[in-house]
């Protein structure tokens, strides 16, 4: 993100790291925020860093669990980027199990990934991006054997696991007609990344994967705090 000048003279370099990272993942945590940027300091440096930058409007920090908060950009952040002020309010009901999710799963897990921007996308695989699917939930996946692949994240939100498959296959069908869609997939340089809220679900939606044919290969990953979201989804 280029260095704009703003009239508050706080913002330091991490500080627009921290922007940067919202403008890939549209929000973050404190943990997340610990490991990517304080890994050398205490949680509490973290909490001093998004007072100040909430403070000032740089972020703004919502609830999505009792004593378990999120934060997206502030009103200056939106400024800054030339972003819609909407980006600036908490995500509904739907949307943040998803957005959590992939910042986790992307952030907090073993390996670390990173989600593509839209723009990423269309500069390296220009005919994938179309109306209608979602172009904004991918990642290049590196697999233990060195095979690299571009990967389209589905997020499990409480569905049954045939309705996870039948949800994938659409994916796949979406994209059939793109010709760098069907290179990746005839190359094996394609795959799909499903997050689910428990080891259980996980090990199900890998059994109805197998039962199926399929021109791609999956990677069946759990982030836990899906099943506080869900269930709040479901009550909500």
């Amino acid at each position: 993100m280029p260095r704009k000048p703003t009239k508050n003279p706080r913002l330091v370099d991490r500080d627009y790291d921290i922007l940067d990272h919202l403008a890939r993942y549209r929000l973050t945590t404190r943990d997340v925020l610990h490991r990517l940027f304080f890994d050398d300091s205490e949680i509490n440096a973290v909490t001093k860093v998004t007072s100040r930058l909430t403070d000032h409007g740089f972020l703004n920090k919502y609830e999505w669990a009792p004593n378990r908060n999120y934060f997206v950009i502030g009103r200056e952040s939106a400024r800054i980027m030339g972003v819609s002020p909407k980006k600036c309010k908490p995500l509904g009901s739907q949307t943040l199990p998803k957005e959590l999710a992939t910042l986790m799963f992307c952030c907090m897990g073993d390996e670390r990934r990173e989600r593509l921007k839209v723009s990423e996308l269309q500069k390296q695989y220009p005919d994938l991006l179309a109306r209608k699917i979602d172009n904004s939930h991918y990642y290049v996946d590196r697999a233990e054997d060195g095979a690299v692949r571009l990967a389209f994240i589905r997020v499990d939100q409480g569905g049954t696991c045939d309705h996870i498959a039948r949800r994938c296959e659409k994916d796949l069908e979406d994209r059939a007609n793109m010709p760098s869609f069907r290179q990746l997939v005839d190359s094996d340089r394609f795959m799909i990344a499903i997050i689910t809220a428990s080891d259980d679900k996980a090990e199900r939606v890998r059994e109805t994967i197998r039962r199926r044919t399929w021109p791609v290969r999956f990677r069946v990953a759990v982030v836990k705090e899906l099943a506080q979201l869900i269930a709040r989804s479901i009550d909500g």
